[in-house]
């Protein structure tokens, strides 16, 4: 087979004009069973995924009978099949749904996420697993509404040559707090300063592709300061606030706009709990953690083992409580280990993951690859991560 090479030079998520047509002012509300994708102009080459920034998907809005807010999702699979995943194994989904969504009817599907999908999908984990002429690629688009009805688009066949990637599982994607009460309150985008992560699952099953998943996080917040939620720290595109204002309505920003900061209708402890592959977030009130430390330290080979080397609390508006804790780590002379503690070691916090895991009293020792390091440990659900500087 010859191959077609060019380069898309759509990069990202492509975001153009709406894509209704005029629809009469007295509409009838229809519930669609399916909607247009079209086959792209370029579908009849073979799509050289490594020379290839992204692949252009446009697709007609579903007929609901008037112009809806609709929300777009990119799946994939190489089999032509479209089954979900058991309960009983999670990892027998026959198709992978892109990270990202748009608002509009065109999507560009990043071509070293297709390929990593790819790579899941047909389950290759050697080099020499992969055909020689390439092989066939099944997308569909799905449209989802607010009030949560989906429909899903007629499924399309394109020609991709992969190229081989060892298949690693994606990190947890995090998401940050934001606020007048988170860090310092000055909302700014450092990690540890005016950002704090939320903690991922411990056990929770996260997309091996997009790492999406359960992140969750204990803490006290003052009803009189406001706080949002992030996806990337200096950056708003994604973001969660209050839907009009109400705290029991979380939002998600998309085309029409952004919620507003949150504010808890009574100081104390909240839960926080997102799952970012269902794009559902709730925030309930929540017990009291047993402790609160008024100090914590970090200890490892880095500092002979000592118990003196302070961490410093990130918490530190007015009226906070902290349970957050930050040290700027230099190991750029090589390879360490590190724990937390409490005076006497009485509790202390370990595990034998890095950069991040969830440390536990009298656990392993972090094995830290040489770097330089902002540490962050919640002392409610031990979660510590390192990240680079």
């Amino acid at each position: 087979m010859k191959k077609g090479l060019f380069t898309l030079l759509l990069a990202g998520l492509a975001i153009f004009a709406a894509c209704s047509d005029d629809i009469d002012s007295n509409p009838t509300i229809q519930q669609p069973s399916t909607f247009e994708l079209n086959m792209p102009a370029l579908g009849g080459n073979v799509y050289d995924l490594e020379n290839t920034d992204s692949i252009r998907l446009t697709y007609k809005q579903p007929e609901y009978g008037y112009t809806a807010p609709v929300t777009y999702y990119a799946q994939l699979s190489v089999s032509g099949t479209w089954n979900e995943a058991t309960s009983v194994e999670l990892d027998d989904a026959t198709y992978v749904e892109l990270d990202g969504s748009v608002t509009v009817c065109e999507f560009g599907a990043a071509a070293d996420l297709v390929n990593k999908a790819v790579m899941k999908l047909g389950n290759f984990t050697d080099e020499g697993q992969l055909p020689a002429d390439g092989m066939p690629l099944y997308i569909r688009m799905k449209a989802a509404l607010a009030a949560g009805y989906e429909c899903y688009s007629n499924v399309i066949e394109l020609s991709i040559d992969p190229y081989y990637i060892a298949l690693v599982a994606a990190d947890p994607e995090l998401w940050y707090l934001i606020g007048g009460c988170i860090g310092d309150g000055s909302w700014g985008s450092e990690i540890g300063t005016g950002v704090i992560p939320l903690s991922p699952v411990e056990g929770a099953k996260y997309d091996d592709v997009t790492g999406k998943g359960d992140l969750t996080y204990i803490g006290y917040f003052p009803s009189d300061k406001g706080f949002k939620i992030v996806r990337v720290p200096g950056e708003w595109d994604d973001q969660w606030g209050a839907d009009g204002g109400d705290f029991n309505k979380p939002r998600l920003k998309d085309a029409d706009g952004e919620g507003s900061d949150f504010f808890v209708p009574v100081s104390g402890y909240y839960k926080i709990s997102l799952n970012t592959k269902e794009n559902v977030l709730s925030i309930v009130a929540t017990d009291e953690p047993r402790n609160v430390y008024d100090k914590l330290f970090i200890s490892g080979d880095f500092n002979g083992w000592g118990e003196e080397t302070t961490m410093s609390p990130v918490n530190t508006v007015e009226g906070v409580i902290n349970h957050i804790w930050k040290y700027e780590l230099d190991a750029t002379g090589g390879d360490t280990t590190a724990k937390f503690l409490y005076s006497g070691w009485t509790p202390n916090w370990g595990a034998d993951t890095f950069p991040y895991g969830f440390g536990v009293n009298g656990g392993a020792n972090v094995p830290v690859t040489a770097g330089s390091y902002v540490v962050i440990l919640n002392d409610i659900d031990g979660y510590y991560h390192f990240f680079s500087k």
